[in-house]
């Protein structure tokens, strides 16, 4: 896995969860800016899903099905979690937003320890 990547996805989860707090608290739907930052974090977990799968088939010792359950969760929480948000546009659903921005930051530690662990 490359680390200085998980310590930018993970930072860029934390704050943008914090920037969609900003949004909950002025009673504001994810607006064009946001969703494209969400994209861009979307872009950066699917960049370490395929370096983590690729690296799994060339025969690094992470354990298997958790590591790749782990890759493949981390890519649905977030476009779940912004479909839902964009599809009610209340304040309830941009904070279910910031949930799956949590999630998200926390799977990648998950990632994180499983590798350090193999």
């Amino acid at each position: 896995m490359i680390d200085p990547l998980q310590t930018v996805l993970i930072v860029a989860a934390l704050v943008l969860a914090l920037v969609t707090g900003v949004y909950v608290a002025l009673d504001r739907s994810p607006d064009r800016v946001l969703v494209a930052l969400l994209a861009l974090l979307e872009a950066g977990l699917v960049v370490q899903a395929v370096v983590g799968i690729a690296q799994l088939i060339g025969g690094s010792d992470d354990p298997g099905i958790t590591f790749v359950g782990y890759l493949l969760a981390v890519l649905v929480i977030l476009p779940l979690g912004l479909l839902w948000s964009l599809g009610e546009r209340s304040r309830g659903a941009t904070s279910v937003l910031i949930v799956a921005l949590l999630t998200v930051a926390f799977l990648v530690l998950r990632l994180v320890q499983i590798h350090a662990a193999a």
